[in-house]
């Protein structure tokens, strides 16, 4: 027979060992829910730092633009001497008041005019740099007045949009494009036959006044001396070549 002290002391036994195997089961699930807890709230920190990051990144953006993003500027431009002096002026106003760097920021180009961005570091301000003016040409379109010189100065000497290129690329200064060209020429040549007529009328008038101050008429109508020149192309090579197109001048004598 099996002493009563001993089962007793068995069934204590028994007992501790079931509770300690309970207690550890609690304590396991305890840390591993204080685990969890601690990698959710660190995943949320990690939410909330990134999120305030992006703001904060944000903001900075917005309050000091980046030149990373915008073109480079390199290169030469041509600049108005007026323009740039009315940019110096503002630049150093506003220095003297905000007392910050002023950078370069970005370029909107328009041919070979520009209006170049540069902006304050501490309070954003803006400050335009426009490199030239703007002429008003035929149908009341605007153009920049050195995009209409480099192509009037072509349209004289007998080049075009590559030779220009050619030119501005040894320069170093950003060129205009085919179609800007191309336009600015037709702007061009209807400005310079709008001119023309006026001053054929002008000049019309002028022999028709001085015809009858002289009292020089012709069945009633005033009379005008003119000079007439004319020409067309011909080529002799094999074979005889007329153009089927030519120029006439026509020349008040007085005028």
């Amino acid at each position: 027979m099996i002493d009563i002290t001993i089962l007793i002391t068995l069934f204590y036994l028994i007992i501790n060992i079931t509770k300690n195997k309970n207690k550890c089961r609690c304590t396991m699930a305890n840390k591993k829910n204080q685990r969890n807890h601690r990698n959710n709230h660190c995943r949320s920190m990690q939410r909330r730092w990134s999120a305030a990051k992006y703001r904060e990144k944000k903001v900075k953006s917005q309050a000091h633009p980046s030149t990373e993003n915008c073109d480079k500027l390199e290169g030469s431009r041509i600049i108005n001497l007026d323009k740039l002096q009315q940019y110096v002026n503002e630049l150093t106003t506003h220095a003297a008041k905000c007392g910050s760097q002023i950078i370069l920021s970005g370029e909107q180009k328009s041919g070979l005019a520009s209006i170049i961005s540069s902006h304050c570091l501490k309070c954003s301000f803006i400050i335009p740099l426009t490199t030239s003016n703007k002429e008003s040409g035929p149908k009341g379109i605007s153009h920049w007045e050195i995009n209409l010189a480099a192509v009037w100065g072509q349209m004289c000497t007998g080049g075009g949009h590559s030779k220009l290129k050619d030119n501005m690329s040894i320069l170093g200064v950003p060129v205009m494009s085919p179609n800007n060209f191309i336009n600015t020429e037709r702007s061009i040549g209807q400005w310079w036959q709008n001119q023309l007529q006026d001053e054929m009328k002008e000049a019309g008038q002028e022999e028709k006044r001085l015809a009858i101050q002289r009292g020089d008429y012709h069945e009633g109508v005033p009379a005008i001396t003119v000079i007439v020149d004319s020409g067309w192309s011909k080529r002799s090579h094999k074979h005889t070549y007329n153009a089927k197109s030519g120029v006439g001048v026509i020349t008040g004598k007085e005028t």
